[in-house]
């Protein structure tokens, strides 16, 4: 069974797997980061899948997040990313 990783505002990470094993459907990603999913795509073949309106709605600053993209140079220097985030390879999102 194929493991991602749920990296939470608070700092927190929680391992999750696919409800088949493989993957993770639209609506689990949805179901997750609480919205509509935006796919950021980071170098070492991973994707972070976070909240696409989640500024617009004030979600919290994902401090942990933002650094891995930022690192990867996967968003500018002064984006940023907010609320929960999927962290998984980007084989495990239909």
């Amino acid at each position: 069974m194929k493991e991602a990783i749920i990296l939470h505002p608070d700092g927190r990470e929680e391992k999750v797997s696919p409800a088949n094993g493989n993957d993770f459907s639209l609506e689990d990603a949805q179901a997750i980061v609480g919205g509509l999913i935006e796919v950021i795509g980071l170098s070492d073949g991973n994707i972070l899948v976070c909240n696409e309106e989640g500024k617009l709605n004030g979600l919290a600053t994902n401090f942990k997040a933002t650094g891995i993209a930022r690192m990867q140079k996967a968003i500018f220097a002064y984006d940023y990313v907010v609320g929960k985030v999927l962290m998984c390879s980007s084989d495990m999102l239909l």
